[in-house]
C-alpha cells in the first residue's frame, strides 16, 4: 500500500523569543554602529552598539542550549549563513571593541591608518551581521514566507529604524545631541512602512504556504503583534510623535524599538512550512499556490512516488 502523502500546512515552533530578541538587538547595534559616523552621532553611541550586539550574543548562546557547544556554528563557513554569522560577530566585537578604545589603551592613533582601518573592518562586519539573517531565513525553501530577497530588505531597513529609535530614546538619558536624527527616524518610518507593505502584498498573491503566513499574521494572537505592536506602536504613533512633538524623542524611540522587536517575532512565529515530501522533491513552489485541500488533490498521485514526510 502507497504511503499517505501529507500535504498539511503547519507553522515553524522551533524559533520565538529568543531567536527574535537576538535578530532585534544584532541589527539594531549593528545599524546604530553604522548610523554613528554617517550622522555625527557622538561617541558614546558606538559603545551602546557594541553593548546592545554583547547582550544580544548573550541571548544568542541561551537560545543555542548548549553554550559550550556553539563553537561548533563556525564549521561550515563555506555552506551555512549561520556560520558566517558567527565569524562575522567574532569580528565586529574584535574590531568594534579595539575601534571604541580608549586611546591611551591602544599603540596606534585615533586618527591613523591603522584605526581607519579597523573602524572599516568593523562597519564591513556589521554590515554583514545586519544582512545575513536574511539570507540565512531566506535560504529555508521549505517556508516561502522566508524563501525570498525581500526579506533581507525589510530586515536590513528595520535595523536602521532600530538605529534610530535607539538615538531618539538614549539622547535625552545620555545628554548628548543628535541633531537631524529626528527627520532621518520619519524618513525611515515611512520606507520601513512601504517595504512592510510589499513584503506582506507580495506573500499574500503567493498563496499557498506563503499565503497562508499572511493569514496567520492577521489572525489572533499574530493580529495584534502586526498591527497593535508593528504597525500602531512601531510606525502610526512615532510618526505622529515625531511631527507633532519632535522635542519630545523618547516615547517615540521606544515605540519604534517594541515594533522593531516585535516585527522580528511575527516573521518568525507566521513561517509556515511547505509539506516536507514536496521540498524532498524539488517541486516548483511557483505552482504550490494553493489552498491546504487544494495541494491535498493536487499531489494525490504523489504520494506513490515521494518517500513518506517525517514530523
Amino acid at each position: 500500500m502507497a504511503p499517505r502523502f501529507d500535504a498539511q500546512l503547519r507553522s515553524q515552533q522551533e524559533w520565538g523569543w529568543l531567536l527574535s530578541i537576538w535578530l532585534f538587538l544584532s541589527g539594531t547595534a549593528c545599524g546604530l554602529y553604522l548610523l554613528a559616523p554617517i550622522a555625527g552621532l557622538a561617541p558614546a553611541f558606538a559603545r551602546v552598539a557594541l553593548g546592545l550586539l554583547l547582550l544580544g550574543t548573550v541571548v544568542l548562546l541561551l537560545e543555542q542550549g548548549s553554550p559550550l557547544q556553539a563553537w561548533r556554528a563556525v564549521s561550515r563557513v563555506g555552506t551555512s549563513w549561520l556560520s558566517r554569522g558567527v565569524l562575522f560577530v567574532i569580528g565586529f566585537v574584535v574590531t568594534a571593541s579595539l575601534s571604541v578604545a580608549p586611546a591611551s589603551w591602544l599603540p596606534w592613533e585615533h586618527s591613523g591608518f591603522a584605526a581607519r582601518l579597523i573602524g572599516w573592518i568593523a562597519q564591513a562586519c556589521a554590515l554583514m551581521i545586519i544582512l545575513y539573517p536574511g539570507f540565512f531565513l531566506a535560504n529555508h525553501r521549505s517556508i516561502p514566507f522566508w524563501n525570498t530577497p525581500l526579506l533581507p530588505a525589510l530586515l536590513a531597513g528595520y535595523a536602521a529604524l532600530g538605529a534610530s529609535g535607539v538615538v531618539l530614546l538614549a539622547s535625552p538619558l545620555l545628554n548628548v545631541a543628535a541633531q537631524g536624527v529626528e527627520p532621518l527616524a520619519a524618513v525611515l518610518i515611512a520606507v520601513n512602512a512601504v517595504l512592510l507593505f510589499f513584503y506582506l502584498t507580495a506573500m499574500h498573491r503567493a498563496r499557498g504556504a506563503a499565503g497562508e503566513s499572511v493569514r496567520l499574521l492577521n489572525r489572533a494572537p499574530l493580529s495584534w503583534i502586526l498591527w497593535a505592536g508593528v504597525v500602531a506602536a512601531g510606525l502610526i504613533v512615532p510618526s505622529l510623535l515625531l511631527l507633532r512633538s519632535p522635542s519630545q524623542p523618547i516615547a517615540a524611540g521606544a515605540g519604534i524599538l517594541i515594533g522593531s522587536l516585535l516585527l522580528r517575532y511575527g516573521l518568525l512565529k507566521a513561517g509556515v512550512y511547505v509539506p516536507a515530501p514536496i521540498v524532498q522533491k524539488g517541486l516548483d513552489f511557483s505552482r504550490l499556490n494553493r489552498t491546504s485541500d487544494e495541494l491535498m488533490r493536487e499531489y494525490a498521485g504523489a504520494g506513490t512516488r515521494l518517500p513518506t514526510a517525517r514530523g
